[in-house]
């Protein structure tokens, strides 16, 4: 303030002098610095109430602070007594622990005494029950014993059939239809001219099927002109696989034990003296074991088909097939393979009917021999014309079914015969006015 005096004097002396143009820098310069001073002023003023502010502002939050920690200490002081509580508490209830403790392990104590007891009745009861065990074994072992001594006997006592006469009929006739429309097919399928480059081949073919066939179809294959009408072939044919068909019903095992004879010839003997029921079980037992060894082999049913197959191929290569025997073979497995592999499995069928399902009488299939004299009581001709009694047989075209059982009663053996189907053969009169050729084997 007191330079402000001075400099407000050196201003007066400045004016009184007469330097008036001094005078007004200086007056401009004082007005410039009040100016500034107010600016001053203001800014302070505003940083002041600024400071006003967040004074009161951390005054609030300063009392804020206060209450919370007021509150903090009446929960904390709350907490401290809630333990001192719990303290007090547990305490208490670790006193009660301890009574209960005791008083637990008195009761165990009791309880170990009850356990030493009861081991000690459990151990006799163990004895006991394992002289009960031993006993139940015994017994058990004996009622198995006596059970499959009397399966066994039931085995050979029981007469039920599995299925009945008709139902063998039945399927007898499917076989015998399966055969016929095979067979059919098999001769419409291949054309028949005799070539000269297959002269060996027919040769050797009359020669593979005359003990199959006879003598008298050998030679009708080999001279018959089948080109127009291979009828002749087709009966063949159905002779050929009629006559395996026959073979595979009638088996005992195959051929897997190589016992075929030995097997009949027992049956037979015991057909002769023991009961139908006691003959038929025995049969059905040693059919089913029998066969058991040949059907471990995969390739049984293969193996029959290929026979089978081999054997028809040759009738036609004797029957002047225009094709050689490998082609002959390999079209004839493409095309009927199938069907015939169907006529070994109903065959196998009719093997297992016959031989294990019926027991109350001898069922087998009939069939007329190469040769032998036509009997109309028990067959049929194929073309189902009369008054053909006595003409020589050719070959059987469909098997039959006869009947025999046992009668019982009687001191000598005695058995009811009955033929259920007769067979149909053809007849050597059915070339009768086919057309020849002069070729033969």
């Amino acid at each position: 303030m007191l330079r402000l005096v001075d400099w407000f004097k050196r201003l007066l002396g400045s004016f009184f002098n007469g330097n008036q143009k001094e005078l007004e820098c200086r007056i401009a310069d004082l007005s410039d610095r009040l100016r500034k001073s107010e600016n001053e002023k203001n800014a302070l003023n505003d940083e002041v109430r600024k400071v006003k502010a967040e004074i009161i502002r951390l005054s609030s939050t300063i009392q804020k602070a206060n209450e919370e920690n007021l509150k903090l200490k009446q929960a904390l002081r709350q907490e401290q007594d809630a333990k001192a509580g719990a303290h007090r508490t547990l305490e208490k209830e670790k006193k009660e622990g301890e009574r209960a403790r005791g008083a637990h392990q008195q009761e165990v104590g009791t309880l170990k005494q009850q356990l030493e007891a009861r081991k000690a009745e459990t151990a006799v009861a163990r004895g006991e029950l394992q002289r009960s065990q031993s006993k139940l074994a015994e017994v058990t072992t004996l009622l198995e014993t006596r059970t499959r001594e009397l399966k066994g006997a039931q085995v050979f006592l029981t007469t039920a059939d599995a299925v009945s006469g008709a139902e063998v009929i039945s399927h007898v006739d499917a076989l015998n239809a399966e055969i016929l429309q095979t067979c059919a097919f098999i001769s419409d399928s291949f054309d028949f001219a005799r070539k000269p480059e297959h002269a060996e081949e027919i040769k050797e073919g009359c020669t593979r099927i005359s003990d199959l066939m006879g003598n008298s179809m050998t030679h009708l294959l080999s001279t018959v002109q089948h080109t127009a009408d291979p009828l002749l072939v087709q009966i063949a044919l159905q002779g050929a696989t009629v006559e395996f068909s026959r073979w595979i019903i009638m088996t005992w095992d195959f051929d897997g034990l190589q016992a075929e004879q030995q097997l009949s010839e027992i049956y037979n003997d015991i057909r002769s003296t023991e009961t139908q029921a006691i003959s038929g079980r025995w049969r059905a037992l040693t059919r089913a074991h029998a066969q058991k060894v040949a059907l471990q082999h995969d390739d049984l049913h293969s193996t029959m088909v290929t026979h089978i197959s081999d054997t028809l191929v040759v009738i036609m290569v004797a029957a002047g097939c225009t094709k050689n025997y490998d082609d002959a073979y390999r079209e004839f497995t493409q095309k009927f393979g199938e069907r015939v592999s169907n006529i070994v499995k109903m065959a196998v069928r009719l093997n297992k009917i016959i031989g294990e399902e019926v027991t109350s009488a001898d069922l087998w299939p009939t069939h007329g021999a190469a040769g032998e004299k036509f009997d109309n009581d028990t067959m049929e001709d194929f073309e189902g014309q009369s008054d053909q009694t006595g003409k020589p047989v050719l070959c059987t075209t469909a098997l039959g079914l006869a009947r025999s059982e046992k009668l019982a009663g009687t001191d000598t053996a005695e058995f009811k015969y009955a033929v259920l189907k007769k067979p149909k053969v053809a007849l050597e009169s059915v070339a009768d006015g086919l057309e020849r050729e002069e070729v033969s084997c």
